[in-house]
């Protein structure tokens, strides 16, 4: 599984890591996930979709909202439900 940070956010004063997931899918495609970090916490879900476009587009709405680690399923449960 290959790990890319991809970008990062500041949440009660503290940095919040965002992170990309690529895990090989089938030998010929990937499934991405992410990793959220802030302090001594963190939070991972792999395998959320096989479409970089989309997982990227969850990554910045992420950051955006500085999510931190212990609002992560929360926030990738509403977005799957969309």
């Amino acid at each position: 599984m290959r790990t890319i940070l991809f970008g990062q956010a500041e949440c009660l004063g503290n940095p919040v890591y965002y992170e990309l997931l690529a895990e090989e899918w089938n030998g010929d495609a990937e499934c991405y996930g992410l990793r959220v970090r802030r302090g001594g916490e963190m939070e991972e879900i792999a395998g959320l979709t096989v479409s970089q476009r989309r997982i990227q587009g969850l990554l910045e709405s992420l950051v955006r909202g500085a999510v931190t680690p212990a609002a992560l399923r929360d926030v990738v449960e509403d977005w799957i439900a969309v």
